[in-house]
């Protein structure tokens, strides 16, 4: 008997699940405490809108300087020292006075926002080329349920200790919940890459973007990222049609916050097993179809608080699923991109929030427009949003088609 090959070692795919962790916690703080903090401050509302916003900033833009962690460094000690930078500045926000040192205050919050987020972009880069294509579903499953899960708790674990302790003692317990998970990184068995020099690393990271674009799987992947499918954009917008539903503040909080939170990490845990087993972009465009068919069970049911927690859990659950779905798909697209995965990754990310910001618009266009006709506003507000993914699906869905049609059949002897 010929003795087998070794089988190759890889990180199990739960372990992005923790790595991810500090990505998910910095998003909650910045997100949910930290206008809550300035508020405190008696920092006005105009200003500290004006803070979220340039906090956002470095993530929109995070491709730009994603190209750094595909140079030099191993991927995970990329992490390690984004998630150790990033930790510290956002923990130092939290010993400044407010609002005397408010400009010192939006500097650590705007860089050390930016800093986690890179840690996004090598667990990313780590799944897509350290992970077999095999497992992309689950690992997407626990990538995502790590950033939704530490987003829902961020906010909340430091509004409660700061409540409870002080600010300093919730910069301290925030700055060990953002970084400790991290150190899981060490665990992961990178393959070695010739990024020593910078003259061997830039062409192979513009040839392998180059390879991407022009292949068929890489065009048609930039496509599906950019069509109105399986973005659940009303996760953004439900806290504000809830008086149109008589939900009270206590149901909303409820809802959009650590229900909300739960029902994203179950759907996206629950998607992972099933996208290892089925062709990942029909089920990207099955899970748009699911986000379509809860826009209009939920645009039929009447406005109670009851429909209005039903509808945003289930709606919640479904966004679990989308998320992983996404992130699976573009783990199929990137996958023997070696030299360009973080950027890559992060392109692909980035595309992915570009159309989620314009449903959210059009979605908020549909609330008038069909209040206007005599419908109540969050019919209108459900209606567009399902009729974008019911559009994004029939393009999408006719593109496979046509594309499967072309492809040469194979020879017959």
């Amino acid at each position: 008997m010929t003795p087998q090959a070794p089988r190759a070692a890889h990180p199990p795919p739960w372990l992005f699940g923790i790595t991810n962790i500090p990505f998910g916690v910095s998003g909650g703080y910045t997100s949910v405490a930290m206008p809550f903090i300035l508020r405190q401050a008696d920092v006005s509302v105009a200003t500290i809108g004006a803070i979220s916003a340039a906090v956002l900033l470095p993530l929109s833009y995070q491709f730009l300087w994603a190209p750094l962690l595909d140079f030099g460094l191993p991927r995970r000690a990329w992490l390690i020292l984004a998630a150790a930078l990033g930790s510290l500045l956002l923990s130092l926000s939290l010993f400044l006075r407010l609002p005397s040192q408010l400009l010192p205050f939006e500097i650590c919050c705007v860089v050390g926002q930016g800093l986690t987020g890179l840690v996004s972009s090598c667990n990313g880069a780590l799944i897509a080329t350290q992970v077999p294509g095999a497992l992309h579903g689950r690992a997407a499953g626990w990538l995502n349920a790590a950033n939704l899960g530490g987003n829902a708790v961020g906010g909340g674990l430091v509004l409660g200790m700061a409540h409870l302790y002080g600010n300093q003692a919730a910069a301290v317990g925030m700055g060990l919940v953002t970084f400790l998970p991290a150190l899981a990184a060490v665990a992961v068995t990178e393959q070695r890459r010739e990024t020593h020099r910078l003259a061997v690393f830039v062409p192979n990271m513009l040839r392998d973007l180059w390879n991407t674009a022009r292949s068929r799987a890489g065009w048609t992947g930039i496509l599906f990222c950019l069509a109105p499918v399986s973005t659940p954009a009303l996760l953004d917008l439900f806290s504000a049609v809830a008086e149109d539903y008589h939900a009270s503040g206590r149901t909303v909080e409820f809802t959009m916050g650590y229900g909300s939170g739960l029902a994203t990490v179950a759907g996206a845990l629950l998607a992972g097993r099933f996208l290892d087993r089925v062709n990942r972009r029909s089920a990207y465009l099955l899970s748009g179809a699911l986000l379509a068919i809860v826009d209009v069970a939920m645009e039929r049911a009447p406005l109670t608080p009851f429909a209005y927690v039903a509808g945003t859990m289930t709606y919640s659950l479904a966004a679990g699923v989308c998320f992983a779905a996404f992130t699976a798909m573009v783990f199929e697209i990137i996958a023997g991109a070696n030299h360009s995965a973080a950027s890559q990754y992060t392109l692909f990310d980035a595309a992915g929030w570009q159309v989620t910001s314009f449903l959210a618009w059009a979605d908020g266009l549909g609330y008038g427009y069909f209040k206007d006709r005599h419908l109540s506003g969050p019919s209108g507000l459900l209606l567009m949003d399902a009729l974008m993914n019911v559009a994004g699906i029939c393009f999408l869905g006719a593109l496979m088609a046509v594309l499967k049609a072309r492809r040469p059949r194979p020879a017959v002897a």
